[in-house]
């Protein structure tokens, strides 16, 4: 995996990851769908290619 799909990838993480914490902390109909549709588009981008999921990673937070 090149460092630059890599990148894509953390930034995709990232954004569904602020999606769902905006709906945790304001639930509403608004939220749902705002996460649905980024799922949505995480599941897209990985089934045509777009980005590409690391086997395995580290975290450290």
């Amino acid at each position: 995996m090149s460092k630059t799909s890599r990148y894509e990838w953390r930034d995709q993480q990232a954004a569904l990851h602020e999606r769902m914490k905006g709906f945790l902390q304001n639930p509403g109909n608004e939220q749902l769908e705002a996460v649905v549709a980024e799922m949505r588009a995480y599941a897209n981008a990985a089934k045509t290619g777009q980005i590409d999921i690391p086997q395995t990673w580290t975290a450290y937070s």
